[in-house]
């Protein structure tokens, strides 16, 4: 039993996991400002979420369907703090990417090496989608200032790095961490104003595990020497 748990994820991967679970409980048992149903959707989405992106770090294909609950609970979260950008990133992408990805990547699984067969990206498409990420971050700012959202600059740099990184991983690119980390720090400010300290915790550990994903996706990309364009 213990070979088989070490096998699917590694001793700091599980750390991982059991951080954010004792962070959760601690939160839950300490908070006496918030409602019961939002302390609790709010620890479902702390613990799906470092489960989901920890699997993926892992090139796991059962992320997706931990992300799935944590989209869900994510969604009601964001809403009630007002990130609307966190809100329209979730409902109307990430939700349908999910089933998205999960095709994809069962087209490139190692069903032996229980591992998706990652990429590296050449340096001509870094340029593009660094360009693309940086336009539209100045757009998709005045949409949530119209909409009179909180912290909409932060708020936009979250939503179109995700949006990019998203694709990346739907593509199996190991840059797609580049970018998560990228998302993290700011996210991690955004609840930090909010005031919300388990969903601060949560992207505290997505931070984290996406520097983890960097290092196991280059190990994962040179396995199977591939770089350039996805198919």
């Amino acid at each position: 039993m213990v070979e088989k748990l070490k096998k699917y994820m590694t001793l700091f991967q599980w750390a991982e996991c059991l951080a954010i679970i004792v962070f959760t409980i601690y939160f839950a048992l300490t908070n006496t400002t918030d409602t019961w149903w939002y302390i609790l959707i709010d620890s479902l989405a702390a613990v799906c979420g470092v489960f989901c992106v920890v699997l993926c770090a892992g090139g796991k294909k059962s992320q997706y369907y931990w992300g799935f609950v944590n989209i869900i609970a994510y969604i009601i979260i964001a809403l009630i703090n007002k990130y609307y950008g966190e809100v329209m990133l979730n409902a109307l992408y990430y939700l349908p990417t999910q089933f998205i990805g999960l095709y994809v990547w069962g087209k490139h699984y190692n069903k032996p090496a229980d591992q998706v067969e990652g990429l590296r990206m050449d340096g001509k498409h870094i340029v593009i989608w660094s360009i693309c990420s940086v336009a539209g971050i100045f757009v998709y700012k005045l949409i949530l200032d119209t909409l009179g959202g909180n912290a909409t600059l932060l708020d936009s740099m979250s939503t179109v790095f995700s949006i990019v990184a998203n694709i990346l991983m739907v593509m199996r690119y190991r840059e797609q961490w580049a970018l998560w980390i990228i998302v993290d720090v700011v996210t991690v400010v955004m609840w930090i104003i909010a005031g919300d300290f388990l969903m601060t915790i949560m992207w505290a550990i997505y931070l984290i595990n996406a520097v983890y994903g960097w290092i196991m996706w280059t190990k994962i990309s040179q396995k199977s020497g591939k770089e350039g364009v996805a198919v």
